[in-house]
């Protein structure tokens, strides 16, 4: 019973204990030596905006480490040579505790740099002599250390020139070929003060990143180490170079010694803060346009075709693109959408360096859209899962034209006319395409004119002379030559309405009209009325024959003020929308009457002033009669 109870006991307690390891038990499997302690970076006072990895004396250098967070790590020192640290890794320098994040533990801690310093980290679990140490690899001619160089212990590389390959307009970057057999690219370095038998390495990468991790001894690949040859020694300098081979658009290096990375400013011939990273550059270049050299129409499948200079086979090509529905609505009917380019064809060309490109030239077909639709696309390129931009940014902008041709035919429509023989003449303005036929149908039953090739693109024809309206059309086919050999005719048509109007309109002038023999006041009243049965009336006129001219159209009532005697001839005039005209002609007599003039005599004042004493002579025996 009591074994029972024992074995009860202890399966309980394995269980418990499993359940409570779980976590670390976990977190262990899932990482490789969570105990050994990784190498964050630095940072310089002074240095903050720079990669720089050769330093001024006393610069405060700050490093930073981590570990894994739940395997119980006492601490972390760094250990090395130069700048007071100890080579041995439980004497190092120890850093202090930072902040937890997550699954890692940050520990930082600084000194003052002195001289050409290496260092590794030393991390330990319980006694400090449990510790595991950083694990790095061992870089060209050095061990496997960090490297931090002192600009005063001596002086790195200083790049001097790149044989068999041009300047750009851009500082450090150089253009060749890539894998040019026949002339070897040379990446040449001087030492200033040193001696045939230094070791200088020169690392290449296509990427400018890992270079400068490398100057920290962080590797994760991608790197080309090269031990640089001895070529020439001066006075001042000993000059080594080396061959560089690449089958990429670009292609950085830098090189070193055992006092630094090339950190020299050419121009001021004076060491800087960063590393002096040059391009090898093998003429890349990419730019998109239309397959299609002519205005796009709605019936051709879109095709736009990039052409590439010196890429290479792992790049991918396409263009990003949106259509909108009109430059008058810019609605978006298909949004922003992402197509893949096919490489079409790869053939090489010479450039202005008399270096062979290679060229290819991918194609992308994306349909075809309405007429009077605007497509914005961007060619983009993906190259070591880097995206860049054809444009930067700025879309390009492709508008949809109407395949059909926008015709004028003259006469314009609704023309009304007196004459029957009528001139054609028609233009045609084309997006795209031949014309390959043209006819005229004149809407009296007569044979359609061809016109095809008749240059001054006009004809006449005679019509009936009978009043009435005849449909005159014009048709067009063009041949629009699409990419994939396949002829479209495309056809369009304009017409215009012909009125023909032999009649002369309806004119009668009203009995309300004045009609005296003589007008001796000058003032004349017209009553007229006028119509047209076919075409419509046009304009009246009234020439009232004293050099005056009135225009009473849409009236019947008009009137007018003579000032002289005269006999006037007054016309009325209607025409209608043909031409036709209607004249009416009166003649008024218009004598104006004058008024006679009466002109006094002296005898006439005499009563006048009889009168004026006689008031006089009144007014003066009142007044004395009054005095009395």
């Amino acid at each position: 019973m009591k074994n029972k109870k024992t074995y009860a006991f202890m399966l309980v307690l394995l269980v418990t204990i499993t359940i409570g390891l779980r976590p670390l038990i976990n977190f262990k499997v899932s990482a490789e030596n969570p105990a050994e302690p990784i190498f964050e970076g630095f940072t310089a006072e002074g240095y903050e905006d720079t990669n720089a990895i050769n330093f001024n004396e006393e610069t405060e250098i700050t490093v930073k480490y981590s570990v894994g967070r739940y395997v119980e790590v006492e601490g972390i020192n760094i250990y090395g040579s130069g700048s007071g640290l100890n080579i041995t890794p439980t004497e190092g320098l120890a850093l202090n505790f930072s902040y937890s994040l997550k699954e890692r533990t940050y520990y930082e801690g600084s000194f003052t740099l002195t001289n050409l310093t290496r260092f590794r980290g030393y991390a330990w679990i319980g006694d400090i002599t449990n510790g595991t140490i950083e694990d790095l690899e061992v870089f060209n001619h050095l061990e496997a250390w960090h490297y931090l160089y002192v600009n005063e212990d001596g002086l790195p590389p200083d790049f001097s020139d790149i044989l068999n390959a041009s300047t750009t307009f851009t500082p450090g970057v150089y253009r060749a070929t890539a894998n040019k057999t026949d002339k070897p690219i040379l990446a040449v370095y001087r030492v200033y003060g040193g001696t045939p038998s230094d070791l200088i390495t020169l690392v290449t990468s296509v990427y400018r990143d890992k270079i400068i991790n490398a100057s920290l001894n962080i590797f994760n690949g991608d790197l080309t180490v090269v031990k640089m040859n001895f070529s020439e020694e001066t006075e001042t300098y000993v000059e080594f170079n080396a061959t560089v081979e690449f089958s990429h658009r670009t292609l950085y290096f830098c090189a070193n010694n055992s006092f630094g990375w090339d950190s020299w400013e050419s121009s001021l011939n004076e060491l800087h803060k960063s590393l002096s990273i040059k391009a090898l550059y093998n003429g890349y270049d990419f730019y998109s346009q239309p397959t299609l050299e002519d205005k796009l129409t709605d019936v051709d499948n879109i095709r736009l075709n990039i052409t590439t200079w010196n890429t290479t086979e792992i790049e991918t090509f396409g263009i990003n693109y949106y259509v909108e529905e009109s430059a008058e609505n810019d609605t978006i009917i298909v949004p922003w959408t992402e197509v893949q380019a096919a490489l079409n064809q790869t053939y090489n060309e010479t450039n202005e360096f008399d270096n062979i490109d290679i060229v290819r030239e991918y194609i992308i077909s994306i349909g075809s859209f309405s007429a009077g639709n605007i497509l914005f696309y961007e060619a983009y390129n993906i190259y070591y899962d880097a995206y860049y931009n054809e444009t930067n940014g700025n879309m390009r902008r492709l508008t949809v034209y109407d395949s059909k041709p926008n015709l004028f035919l003259y006469p314009i429509n609704n023309t009304y006319t007196n004459q029957n023989n009528i001139t054609f003449w028609y233009t045609s303005s084309l997006a795209r395409g031949d014309i390959v036929d043209v006819s005229l149908d004149f809407g009296d039953g007569s044979p359609f004119e061809n016109l095809t090739g008749v240059i001054t693109n006009s004809t006449y024809h005679i019509y009936p002379q009978v009043t009435g309206d005849f449909n005159a059309t014009l048709n067009i086919t063009l041949n629009i030559a699409r990419e994939t050999d396949v002829d479209i005719l495309v056809f369009n048509s304009i017409y215009t309405i012909i009125y023909l109007d032999f009649e002369a309109p309806l004119l009668d002038i009203l009995d309300r009209t004045n009609n005296e023999t003589d007008i001796v006041d000058g003032y004349v009243e017209l009553y007229f009325e006028y119509s047209d049965a076919y075409s419509g009336i046009l304009k009246v006129w009234v020439f009232w024959g004293d050099g005056s001219v009135q225009n009473v159209t849409d009236d019947g009532f008009a009137y007018h003020h003579y000032t002289n005697s005269s006999l006037y001839t007054i016309t009325i005039m209607a025409e209608d929308l043909a031409g036709n005209q209607h004249n009416i002609t009166v003649i008024y007599n218009v004598v104006l009457v004058t008024p006679t003039s009466v002109v006094p005599t002296p005898l006439a004042i005499i009563p006048a002033i009889i009168s004026l004493i006689l008031v006089g002579y009144v007014v003066k025996r009142k007044k004395d009669q009054r005095n009395v």
